[in-house]
């Protein structure tokens, strides 16, 4: 009994060694793969990421610039409106002021008076709050800011004076196309359209 004990089966022991050997070399192999693997999706899930990142920025900046365009747009069309009616109430006032004067009932010509005045101060109050709106959604160091700043002011004095602001409210919307018209250029560089 004890030859059978101490009789080693080399072929069988050294298959079962290569067996074990085999197996570790391909678990640490798998192991090494599954890594690289994990690496790997790591690596493109962080570029998809970072890219994804700057497409939400650019998009943010692009919107941005969008709801500025818009706002200034608006905000030139509320003062032109009130320019013209600045001049429209002038207007209206010369052309019934002889009418009021012969109707010989002072008390309607007071109304009518004080009626002219609210509406008159409220198109001023407009025209003053839209060119304050634009002159803060503009930068006073870029020349055609300052450009438009300047026909915006001349309209208005001109609605002020009594004179008619449709050549100076021209002038602002000439001034304000090529503002609008490099900002839009902007987003879409931007979008990349």
């Amino acid at each position: 009994m004890t030859s059978y004990l101490c009789e080693i089966d080399w072929p069988t022991l050294l298959a079962f060694a290569v067996t074990v050997v085999t197996i570790l070399c391909t678990t640490i192999i798998t192991i090494k793969h599954q890594r690289r693997a994990l690496d790997s999706q790591i690596a493109i899930s962080r570029d998809a990421s970072d890219r994804d990142k700057e497409k939400s920025r650019v998009e943010f900046i692009a919107n941005s610039r969008q709801l500025w365009i818009n706002s200034l747009r608006d905000e030139v069309a509320c003062f032109i409106s009130e320019t013209s009616s600045i001049w429209d109430l002038y207007q209206q006032k010369s052309g019934r002021s002889d009418v009021l004067a012969a109707m010989e009932a002072p008390e309607y010509a007071m109304s009518e008076l004080a009626n002219w005045s609210i509406a008159y101060g409220s198109a001023v109050a407009r025209a003053e709050k839209s060119r304050a709106k634009i002159q803060l959604l503009l930068t006073p160091a870029e020349s055609a800011s300052t450009e438009l700043m300047d026909a915006i002011d001349k309209a208005y004095s001109t609605a002020k004076s009594k004179k008619d602001p449709d050549q100076e409210n021209s002038k602002v919307i000439s001034t304000l196309q090529p503002i609008l018209k490099s900002e839009w250029e902007r987003v879409k560089a931007q979008d990349g359209a």
